[in-house]
Order: structure tokens, then C-alpha cells, then sequence
């Protein structure tokens, strides 16, 4: 770890123990808050940074708390809305991840959410209607063909993602935690809404982790998590429903390492190895969800096990990528099949004229050119958490460095 992220470790560490702490006068503020706000935790750790001298630095990362603290508010109105209007048009629906996760953090603003999730049982044109009347627009809706979730999005950030199952159907883990409603608890307060159980609640957050590793994509953030779930529930992990799921899909080094580094980013007697700390720096120089390096890296160390030109598969999936895939969002069978060849040829275009696509494409070349088959840094990675992405019949995660 550099001494920046050595910094930001120790001052996670003491957030999360609830211990004092004083950010060294010779660590680059500037670097320090680049970080923190790559990881979306310059509310979670601003009562350290508040004693920072007087600087643009403080003063912005200031009002970074500040829009944490009006996003909670109103989006936590939003969201009584939301539920109230739900429950009338009689759809049954239980929030997961972070709606609930928050609640552990101490302060909820603490915690930041790009969207909300939740899972609902119902009519899905009622749902559309509820969402519509509230003066959402959809940004992903339609059959339930390709995807696991519809997206609505309402001005200035409300983001809520409705989802008819925890997985896509491609998921090595779909259809392997089903049943939450019957595990659930009916809401008293509002009939229609449930609310999931610790173990559920555990158990797809650890899967829901696994996902984001496998395609680069995690940062600190989920780890607080678990930090703070552990904090709520200390037997949760030992609980017999959760070891016997994690035993019949081969998670348990998975889960463990998980729990490793939670541990670490909330206890500081725990002194990292020189593996914990590589992946420590790992994740501090990527952001809330990863790095485009990271994920094509992870991409080509799974090509690199079901063909013998990796390389080349890899490249061809990015500039041709599966039609249903990369076109559902905009158009739907039976004409589909028609005019999905025209997304290829948008998406070259795209990549000439667009400097995010041309950043992805750099991106892509520069993982390419950079990857060592099977010991690669990305591969690294998956190894680190004990995962093995092209696992069978859903049990993925066999193995540890």
C-alpha cells in the first residue's frame, strides 16, 4: 500500500471501531480525498476530516456529507411514497442490500446508495403504473426476457430497480435462494410490505459480492456491510440455514475470506498479510465499484479457461457483443431479430465518437496487452476470495491462494 492508502485504511479501521484518530499532517489531502470519494465514504468518515485545517479539500468534502445527508432525507420520503403506493396496487415487495443494510451503519446517510433495490411479487403493469403516476421514467422496462429487474429513474437522483428475481437467469447462482417472502416478516405497519430475513438478507449480499468480484466491480463499501451486519447480529454467520447454504453451493472459503476482510477494515489489533494488503491496495485504488481494468482483467482470465486464443474471444465479445444482450433494452421480439445487427454497427460508431467508449475501448486494449494467462493480476483477484468463475451447477468459489 502506498502511504495515502495506508492512511485511508487506518482511518476506515477507526471509523468503523469507533476509536479517535488524527489524519497525518504529511499525507496529500488532496490524494487522501480522491480516494475516500471514490469509495463514497466522505460522509462515513467526515468527523475525522472535519478537524483538517481550513482548505478547498475540507470545504468540498464538507459538502459531500452535506448532498449524503439531503439524499437521505428525501429520498427516505420518496421512498414512504413509494411503499404506500405499492402496497395499494397490491404488489407484495421486500427491499434488499443497502435499503437495508443502512439501517446498520449508525447514521443512514453514512452509507451511500446509487439506487434502490427491491424484490416484489405482482402484476408487472401495475408496477409500471405506479411508478409512472409517481412521474418516474423507465429506463429498462419491458419482458422479462433478459434480465432480472426493471430501472425507473426520476429527477434529481431517485433510482429504484424492482427486480422478479435476485438473478439474472445466466447467473450460476439463479434459482439457488428462492423462497424470501416465506422467510420474511409481514411489515405491520404497511400491509404488502415484508421484510427479508437476517439470513436471506446475509446470504444474497455474500452472493450479490461474489457477482461484483467475478466482473471487477466492489469496493469498501460492501464490506462496511458485512461489518456492520456482523455488529447487529453476531451469530449470523454460524446460524445453521446459512452454513448448510453455503456448504451445498461450495461458498464456504468464499464466505470466509469475506469475513477476513471485513475484519480488517474494522479492527485494528488484526495486522494484514502481504496478501491482505495487496488486495487492500487493490481496493482502495480501484472505487465503489471497481475498474474497468479489473473487470475486462477478470473477463480475459475466464476466456483464458474456455479457449485456446483468450485474447482474441475477448476482444471479439466487446466489439460484438451478444445481440439479445446488448439490445433488449430498446427493442423487442418478434422484429427484433431484424434490426439487432444495427446495434453492432451503432456501437462502432459509438466507440469513434464517444470518449467514454473510447476510454472502455482503451481500457480493454490496455487488459489485453497486460494479462498473463491464469496468474495474471485480475486473476489474482479471483483467487484471493476463493472463486473459480466458470464453476459448475453454481458452485463457483474452490479454491484459495
Amino acid at each position: 500500500m502506498t502511504e495515502t492508502e495506508r492512511t485511508v485504511f487506518d482511518l476506515i479501521r477507526a471509523a468503523a471501531s469507533g476509536i479517535s484518530y488524527e489524519i497525518p499532517a504529511t499525507v496529500d489531502s488532496v490524494m487522501l480525498y480522491r480516494i475516500v470519494r471514490r469509495q463514497h465514504l466522505s460522509s462515513f468518515l467526515w468527523k475525522y476530516a472535519s478537524a483538517l485545517p481550513a482548505s478547498p479539500v475540507r470545504e468540498r468534502w464538507e459538502k459531500d456529507r452535506d448532498l449524503e445527508a439531503l439524499k437521505e432525507l428525501t429520498g427516505a420520503e420518496e421512498k414512504e411514497t413509494l411503499d404506500r403506493a405499492l402496497a395499494s396496487a397490491g404488489i407484495r415487495f421486500l427491499y434488499l442490500k443497502g435499503s437495508v443494510l443502512k439501517t446498520f451503519w449508525g447514521d443512514p446517510s453514512f452509507r451511500y446508495m446509487g439506487d434502490t433495490d427491491f424484490l416484489y411479487e405482482g402484476d408487472d403493469a401495475a408496477l409500471h403504473r405506479v411508478f409512472k403516476d409517481a412521474g418516474y421514467t423507465a429506463k429498462t422496462y419491458g419482458t422479462r426476457d433478459f434480465s432480472h429487474h426493471f430501472v425507473f429513474f426520476k429527477d434529481p437522483w431517485f433510482t429504484v430497480e424492482p427486480h422478479y428475481a435476485l438473478f439474472n437467469s445466466d447467473d450460476p447462482y439463479a434459482g439457488k435462494l428462492t423462497g424470501l417472502f416465506d422467510r420474511a416478516t409481514p411489515d405491520p405497519e404497511l400491509p404488502g410490505r415484508y421484510l427479508i430475513s437476517e439470513e436471506d438478507l446475509y446470504l444474497h449480499c455474500l452472493l450479490h459480492a461474489r457477482e461484483h468480484i467475478v466482473h471487477g466491480g466492489i469496493g469498501v463499501r460492501s464490506f462496511l456491510d458485512f461489518v456492520f451486519l456482523f455488529r447487529a447480529y453476531p451469530d449470523l454467520p454460524e446460524r445453521e440455514s446459512v452454513r448448510t447454504f453455503l456448504r451445498e453451493m461450495d461458498l464456504d472459503l468464499f464466505e470466509a475470506r469475506i469475513r477476513r476482510v471485513a475484519a480488517l477494515f474494522s479492527d485494528p489489533s488484526i495486522a494484514p498479510n502481504a496478501d491482505d494488503e495487496e488486495e487492500i491496495s487493490a481496493l482502495l485504488s480501484a472505487g465503489l465499484y471497481g475498474s474497468a481494468e479489473k473487470r475486462f482483467g477478470n473477463q480475459l482470465n475466464t476466456e483464458s479457461k474456455r479457449s485456446r486464443f483468450p485474447r482474441l474471444r475477448f476482444l471479439l465479445k466487446r466489439v460484438f457483443p451478444p445481440l439479445l444482450g446488448m439490445a433488449h433494452r430498446k427493442i423487442r421480439a418478434p422484429l427484433s431479430w431484424i434490426v439487432y445487427p444495427f446495434f453492432w454497427v451503432r456501437r462502432i460508431f459509438q466507440m469513434l465518437f464517444s470518449r467514454e467508449r473510447r476510454n472502455n475501448t482503451k481500457a480493454s486494449l490496455q487488459a489485453v496487452a497486460s494479462f498473463t494467462e491464469d496468474r495474471g493480476m485480475m486473476g489474482r483477484e479471483l483467487r484471493y476470495f476463493c472463486i473459480s468463475p466458470d464453476g459448475e451447477d453454481g458452485k463457483g468459489a474452490d479454491r484459495c491462494d
